[in-house]
């Protein structure tokens, strides 16, 4: 049996590892002394999935009491979620890809370097679809292809054409450069079977869909238009996509403690899982932070 001294110094020892683990699970924000404000974080995204990912979010925070609370404005109105964001009507937007941010920002030359990309979160899946044919190789000479009529989209549907083999492009792969994302129809150099594009609105090329020889469809749409993935003629990669979708917000929201708290957990496990297992492949976790 030890002496009364040994016990104390081993009371003394273990008391002093569970307060190094009060400190460790208080994480960074901890480490630089942060309270997290109770007001909520305003935040615009896509309804499906960008809404529902954030609202998993807010059932995480509620449960470990880690204080985070978000007003999640679900853009149904169509409006700009970068003007929301800049003119101070929201602390952050979940709602575009990286190559439509620069876009954005290079037509906005007032917001550069006062909007800011935190997190990397997730990509919706490109696809090729048809309901008339069920392989590329079946897809005859002269056929009409449905394909974006957004710049910011346009080199996912080529790109899926030049990886198929069905034309070939003066750039080799959608490597989120800036000569991969100024890719157009310019910039075919081999287009053997003759294929036509038929730039077309967004939600129209699902709903299209029935009616068309072959159309591209982005994977959040095709979700909320029960397009089954597995019909897809032809996906985009997912690994190395440059179309992960970004947590944005303000310069100077960066060091907000709500603003890194959503980032740590949008950029963890738990999402990951929930986007793997809700989004049947058509939406998939690219889960990176963007700022220190």
């Amino acid at each position: 049996m030890p002496h009364a001294p040994d016990r104390r110094k081993r009371q003394f020892v273990l008391a002093a590892a569970c307060a190094l683990g009060v400190l460790a699970a208080g994480n960074s924000l901890a480490a630089q002394g942060a309270a997290v404000p109770s007001e909520p974080l305003r935040i615009y995204a896509t309804p499906t999935p960008q809404g529902d990912v954030l609202r998993f979010v807010q059932k995480l925070a509620d449960k470990d009491g880690r204080g985070l609370k978000l007003k999640v404005i679900e853009s149904s109105q169509g409006l700009d979620s970068n003007v929301l964001l800049f003119k101070g009507d929201v602390e952050a937007n979940l709602t575009q890809h990286r190559p439509y941010f620069d876009s954005w920002i290079a037509a906005h030359p007032e917001a550069r370097g006062k909007l800011v990309n935190v997190a990397t979160v997730l990509v919706n899946v490109f696809g090729l679809y048809s309901a008339k044919y069920k392989s590329v190789k079946d897809i005859p000479e002269g056929a009409s292809f449905l394909v974006p009529n957004e710049q910011t989209n346009l080199p996912r549907a080529l790109f899926i054409l030049q990886n198929e083999g069905l034309i070939q492009l003066n750039h080799g792969k959608s490597d989120g450069s800036a000569a991969a994302v100024a890719i157009d129809e310019k910039s075919i150099v081999a287009n053997p079977r003759k294929f036509r594009f038929v730039p077309t609105e967004t939600r129209l090329r699902a709903k299209s869909l029935p009616d068309v020889e072959a159309s591209f469809i982005n994977g959040d749409i095709a979700l909320t238009n029960d397009v089954d993935p597995r019909a897809a003629l032809s996906l985009e990669d997912k690994a190395n996509n440059p179309y992960a979708n970004v947590l944005t917000t303000r310069q100077e929201l960066v060091g907000d403690p709500r603003v890194r708290l959503l980032a740590d957990y949008l950029t963890g496990p738990e999402v990951a899982q929930y986007i793997t297992d809700h989004y049947k492949g058509f939406i998939v976790p690219v889960q990176a932070k963007l700022v220190p």
